[in-house]
This record gives structure tokens, sequence and C-alpha cells, in this order.
């Protein structure tokens, strides 16, 4: 194969079609032929998608060997971006780059994408499947990653069918409905109807070992001692950003993209809170990303507010805030680098991959191999430190927190109720994935600290450092 398939972003792009001047003009020439009309000079006419938007960004376009571009996978994955409840830029690159990997498997062996023959093998999707099969076989490829690659390509055939007039002459997979059971948030098991194909890989699920706690990945909260540890090895670092960050993390739950993506808005003035919690909405509808987008409530302790409050406040914020944009008032980023550049730039931000790559915690991911992890080792942790487990950690103090507060004793109703409570501050679904932290802390029989304790001594900690 001479060339392959690839794929470019495009940081802007308008939406638009070509009009006939003749309706353009509002004056149609009923004498005016067929062949004229079509022959006629075009002009172009913004568009809307389904939000009202005639500007995207960060859209992928898939290219053909030549250089062209690949039609039919460019407008499908316009298609997501422009559809009501669109998926995020990066969702859109990882269909991109599923579509790329489809086209380059099947020139490699003058597979035709929409070709629907006979032989069931030589099917696009049939014959794709085997390939994928064969890498997840050998170990080369992950298999959910694979069958994520498969969705992908579901996902441009359905949509070929619905919009391109496409008509296979042969089945390019069988479906069946299949009911799946759930827990839903209030802790009742319910059945949902789902559509699967036989062109998914079948595997089994990994029974969890209990070293680790499902929840959007593998999952390990620190122990008292080593939240002691990294506490303080965070403070040596210096790096004010860095350790508000974490702070926020590890007292509230947040998510790397959300603690990094918050605004001078959410901070609110010391002398006005009252009570010991400062509630911050995040997700749809506000500047603040969440995953999924879902709108929801966290919850930071008051000190820690006011430590932000002053360092929002202070000359060396200021001076990032002045190398980033001075004029972007109270949604200003909490967190700049020293380059003035948003250590994770929000989904919604329109300067988003505009001029620069797109900064989605790159420099959080390089301070903690080159700087974090080496001062660990050098103090003997024997731990290793993932940003996305003060999640956890947070989960697991606030589930202990709640727990000891408990009359003995503690019956399945108030357990539930804390289960309930915690499900509620983590986010969480399905209660199922909050439960994953009670058999965790049963089964590990794991020292950790009550949140509220453990508060005592973050803060105490926290105000002796200079937030300037």
């Amino acid at each position: 194969m001479a060339g392959k398939f690839t794929y470019t972003v495009l940081p802007r792009v308008t939406l638009f079609e070509k009009t006939s001047d003749l309706y353009v003009l509002g004056s149609i020439d009923t004498d005016c032929s067929e062949k004229n009309a079509r022959e006629s000079n075009y002009k172009t006419q913004s568009i809307e998608d389904e939000n009202g938007r005639t500007i995207l960004h960060n859209i992928p376009v898939i290219l053909n060997p030549d250089g062209s571009i690949w039609k039919h996978g460019s407008l499908y994955i316009l298609s997501r971006a422009m559809c009501y409840d669109p998926v995020g830029d990066q969702t859109l690159k990882t269909y991109a780059k599923n579509l790329v990997d489809f086209r380059n498997t099947l020139a490699a062996s003058n597979v035709d994408y929409l070709s629907t023959p006979l032989r069931r093998h030589w099917r696009p999707t049939y014959f794709y499947k085997s390939e994928l099969y064969e890498k997840t076989q050998q170990n080369t490829l992950g298999i959910r990653t694979a069958n994520g690659r498969i969705g992908t390509v579901i996902g441009l055939y359905r949509y070929l069918k619905l919009r391109h007039d496409f008509h296979p002459t042969q089945n390019l997979w069988e479906e069946k409905q299949k009911k799946i059971h759930f827990t839903n948030s209030k802790g009742f098991q319910q059945d949902r109807t789902v559509i699967v194909t036989d062109l998914k890989i079948k595997y089994s699920e990994e029974i969890p070992s209990g070293e680790y706690i499902i929840d959007g990945g593998k999952l390990i909260p620190y122990d008292e001692d080593q939240q002691k540890a990294l506490i303080k090895v965070l403070f040596k670092t210096k790096n004010t950003e860095i350790i508000l960050g974490s702070l926020i993390a590890i007292t509230s739950g947040a998510r790397l993209q959300t603690a990094f993506t918050l605004r001078h808005e959410n901070i609110q003035d010391p002398k006005k809170i009252k009570g010991k919690e400062v509630s911050i909405l995040i997700g749809r509808g506000t500047n603040v990303d969440n995953k999924f987008n879902k709108k929801m409530h966290i919850y930071i302790p008051a000190w820690l507010n006011s430590l932000i409050y002053t360092y929002i406040h202070s000359a060396r914020h200021k001076e990032r805030c002045d190398r980033f944009d001075k004029s972007h008032g109270e949604s200003q980023y909490i967190f700049l680098t020293q380059h003035g550049n948003p250590f994770y730039i929000s989904k919604k931000d329109e300067r988003r991959g505009a001029d620069a790559p797109i900064q989605d915690g790159y420099s959080i991911r390089q301070f903690v191999h080159k700087s974090l992890a080496p001062i660990l080792e050098s103090e003997g942790a024997t731990f290793k430190f993932r940003f996305h487990n003060l999640r956890a950690t947070f989960c697991m103090n606030l589930l202990e927190d709640k727990l000891r507060q408990l009359s003995k004793p503690q019956n399945t109703t108030n357990i539930m109720l804390v289960l309930g409570f915690v499900q509620k501050r983590m986010g969480h679904k399905d209660i199922a994935t909050t439960e994953r932290y009670l058999r965790y802390k049963h089964e590990k029989a794991l020292a950790v600290s009550a949140q509220s304790e453990f508060e005592t001594h973050l803060q105490a900690m926290a105000q002796s450092y200079s937030f300037q």
C-alpha cells in the first residue's frame, strides 16, 4: 500500500451550504429551465447545528492516501459534532483514529468498505472484526479497545444508511435486543433493553482482585499513612497550583478536569461564607468540566476556599493571568502554568486547540513524572501517585466518616443511607459503584482516615504554607 489513510484536526469549522442565487435573491424565474438552474452561480449561506452553532472547533477530517478528504467518514464525524448532545473533541479524535485504522486495515487486503459480498468473511465489518480478533489473541490490542473500534464502524454504517442512501445487499451484522440488569440511583434493581450485534468480541468480565476499585478506571485509595506522606511531599514541591488542585481533589472528589477548570467565579469571599463548606456547581451549563458533562455540585471546605481566594489575589497568579488573558474577568481560570496556559483547558472554551495543542493535563502529568515521583521515591514511599486516586481516597475517607457516625449496631437501612449520601457527593450514576468502596474497605480492612479528621490535619498543614 503506497499511502495510508490519516486524519487532521481543524481548529475551526464554519457550517454553511451552497445555495443557488435564484433562491437567495428570492426571485425565482419561472421561465428558467432546470438546466439553467443547475448551471447558475452558487453562494454560501450559514447554517446552524442542533444547538444553534454556526462554528465548531477541533473537528477531525479523514484524508485519503492522496490527501483528498474521505467524504463519508469525515461527514459522519461532523454529524456527531453537530447533534443536540455532541461528544467531546477528544472522543471525535478517537472516532477518527478508529476509522483510519478501519480503512487502512481494509486497504491492506483490497477490501472495499462499501462492498457487501455473499461470503460473509469478506464483508468489511466481519473482515475487520476478524483482523481485530487476531490482534486481541496476540495481546497486541485490548478487547475493550477492539470493541470500541467496531462500535465506531457500526456508527458509520448506521449513518450511511440513514443519510447517504446506502443499501447493502447483504447484512453487515446481525443484531438482537438484550436485557441488562442494573441498580438505579435509589438502590432498586431495574432492567434496560439494549441492542447488541454479533460483531462484538466476547470476553469474560474481569473478576476484581480486591487490589483496586473499578470506578472510571482502576483506582487505589491511599491509606492514612500514604495520605500524610503524599501531602508532605506535595508541599515540598512548592508548586502552588498543583498543591491547591490536589487539595481540591482529595477534599471534594473532583476529577482532574474539574479541579483544573475551576474559575474565579467559583471561589467566594471568605467574609461571606456561612458554614464549613462551599458548594460549586459543575458540568452542563457551567464553565467547569465534568465527566460526561454531568451537572452536579462539589463541596470544598471553607478553609480551602479561603486559601484559594488568597491565591487568586496574589501577584504570582496575576502575572500568569496577564500572560493568558488579563480581560477574562470572573471566568478566568484559577490554575495557569508559568507560561500563562491553562493546565486543563475547558471543553467549552472556544480557544481550545485554536492556536496551540489542546492542554488536557499534560503539564500535570509531566510534573508528577519529573518532580513529584522522584521525591516520593527518595522519601521511601512504596506507592505511586495517580491524580485520579485522590478521588478514590476522598470517597473512602467520606465513607469512613459517615459510617463512624452511625449508631451501633449498624443496620442495612442506615448503611444504605450512608451509601446514598456518598453516591451523591461522588456523582455515581449507579449505587453499585459506591458499594464497591464498601466492599474494598471490608476486604482490605483498610486503615483510612475519617474525612473530618484528615481535613483537620490537612488544614493545619495547608494554612502554614504561603500561597502568595
